[in-house]
């Protein structure tokens, strides 16, 4: 049985810095996008999005019957 390495934190930053690099920093992402772009689950992605939504750093909507899409409100970027 191995040792179990270093816990990885995820910051909002890191979750934020997604939205931030690409060449429409207010385009929707799904929370699956978010993961992939930062290296966690998308668990992981949708909750820190989801507190972030409740910070009002991004916003979100439900689209479809499980989907949801996140993005930068412009006034805070």
């Amino acid at each position: 049985m191995g040792t179990p390495g270093p816990s990885v934190k995820y910051t909002d930053e890191d979750v934020l810095g997604v939205f931030k690099q690409r060449s429409d920093p207010y385009e929707p992402m799904t929370s699956s996008e978010i993961a992939d772009a930062i290296g966690c689950s998308r668990p992981t992605a949708h909750t820190r999005l989801k507190r972030l939504a409740e910070e009002e750093s991004v916003r979100t909507k439900k689209i479809g019957a499980r989907g949801r899409v996140w993005w930068l409100p412009e006034e805070h970027y």
